[in-house]
């Protein structure tokens, strides 16, 4: 009797100390927290069961000095008394994320059919198109696609609570994070990737049908663990929701069911790819599989047949600043209006960095390159080609347009060879203030390319002394 009234009243303080929930919901709780421990106990009836299973998946419920309460949005709070974090995950404490059996989409496909269709005519453009950021945005986790370390010395991510740590371990093809919360530990699966590797990689994981993000993400630059975007350093959070708008500009085609981050799991289309910028091409694919004599496109959009300012939206839906979704995802269609789908950006907002863009086509629309010419997004970038970094082709499209060296202000220069490199001096990178990735050891300010096109003599008298990037 004596426990359970201590169990009762461990229950009541956390709630009403910390989340105000009324009588009702306090009792339920305290049955869901019972009906846990008494399944805990349940699978310890076996002994030589519970000791295989404990050694394959480590799950384990939170030991009786820890507060278990279900929190609005149906997500579970695990924390101490003493102390103010916690972890919050979407299933239940001492369990494991769960696979869903419902597979069936909940929406007929428009006609995506993924690049893979697209490589029968265009293997060349198929092939290269492999290496580039918008294909590596989004894909699944595995040993050839994963960044980081899963070996001790360099797998594991201590925060500024010494209570709270978290290690990146690989159980045979399976990759999975394990948080440690004082002598708690649970474990989550990494499935998905988002981000090319570019700057990071953050991961994602599937609860039922739920698609959620993981705590700790990897940064490319000096190849270490660290908090995800906008975490609470000190927390070990696993219940942050994945919705549309995400999903928008990290894969061609998904299923969504509703409820912010809700998708049909087998629907996915990961990455940026073909269709995003030339519109889904079953049709197209169709047709030219029965006509296979034809060389007139039929049923696909060709951005470059599209005046400037619809080919600047294909880009835009992502690389247009931190823009809205008016409706559902994946409405957008190549020739559509931005605004018929997407609100305005926050101009305040963008006027820096953003969390995942530096705003590029605003800023390009204020350039004068941009201004006193009919210059678009692919003049400068060939989408079906990795091109990153490369300082040297993209000087050679300014000087498309600047015929000669001789042209900069600062020319000549001893040691410099203007024409190879306009980029740093005048689109130079900048710390992305909203990416704000928190650790023990301070915070990380990933830089990201402006494309603002001017005289910046700040960035040129870096660029010209090797002293670095714009803080």
């Amino acid at each position: 009797m004596n426990y359970k009234r201590g169990l009762a009243f461990i229950v009541i303080v956390a709630v009403v100390g910390w989340f105000g929930y009324s009588m009702t919901q306090t009792e339920r709780d305290d049955e869901l927290f019972r009906d846990l421990v008494k399944s805990q106990q349940q699978r310890k009836s076996s002994e030589a069961e519970s000791s295989a299973l404990l050694e394959t998946t480590k799950v384990t419920a939170p030991p009786n000095d820890m507060v278990v309460n279900l929190i609005p949005g149906n997500v579970w709070f695990v924390g101490k008394f003493e102390d103010g974090g916690g972890v919050e995950i979407p299933f239940r404490p001492g369990e494991s994320p769960q696979k869903t059996d419902d597979v069936t989409p909940h929406h007929e496909n428009p006609g995506f059919v993924g690049p893979e269709q697209c490589q029968e005519c265009h293997r060349e453009k198929y092939q290269s198109f492999l290496s580039t950021g918008h294909y590596k945005t989004c894909r699944p986790v595995n040993e050839s696609t994963i960044d980081g370390i899963f070996e001790p010395g360099g797998n594991r991510f201590q925060t500024s609570d010494p209570n709270v740590s978290f290690e990146m371990i690989r159980r045979g093809d399976e990759f999975l994070q394990r948080a440690h919360f004082f002598d708690w530990s649970f474990e989550v699966p990494m499935e998905i990737i988002m981000g090319s590797s570019k700057m990071a990689q953050t991961y994602l994981y599937w609860h039922k049908d739920g698609l959620y993000q993981h705590n700790v993400t990897h940064i490319t630059d000096g190849d270490q663990w660290i908090n995800s975007p906008g975490y609470i350093d000190g927390d070990a959070a696993y219940a942050r929701p994945i919705p549309q708008r995400c999903l928008d500009c990290h894969l061609t085609y998904f299923d969504f069911r509703g409820n912010t981050n809700r998708y049909t799991p087998g629907s996915l289309i990961m990455g940026v790819t073909c269709e995003r910028c030339h519109g889904p091409a079953k049709d197209h694919v169709d047709f030219h599989r029965e006509n296979q004599e034809a060389r007139e496109a039929v049923g696909i959009t060709n951005p470059a047949d599209l005046e400037r300012q619809l080919q600047m939206d294909i880009c835009g839906q992502c690389h247009g600043g931190s823009r809205e979704l008016k409706g559902d995802a994946l409405s957008f269609r190549p020739g559509d209006p931005l605004e018929d789908h997407y609100y305005p950006p926050d101009e305040e907002a963008d006027a820096k960095n953003s969390v995942h863009t530096s705003n590029q086509l605003n800023r390009l629309s204020q350039s004068e390159c941009f201004l006193q010419s009919q210059m678009t997004c692919i003049d400068c970038h060939d989408p079906h080609h990795n091109e990153r970094g490369n300082e040297v082709l993209f000087s050679s499209r300014c000087m498309k347009c600047h015929e000669s060296e001789s042209d900069c202000g600062y020319f000549p220069y001893e040691g410099v060879n203007f024409a190879e490199n306009c980029i740093d001096c005048h689109m130079p990178r900048r710390a992305t203030e909203d990416l704000r990735l928190k650790s023990v050891q301070g915070d990380v300010f990933p830089p990201l390319r402006d494309h603002y096109i001017r005289v910046d003599e700040t960035a040129t008298e870096r660029f010209l002394t090797g002293s670095g990037d714009e803080d």
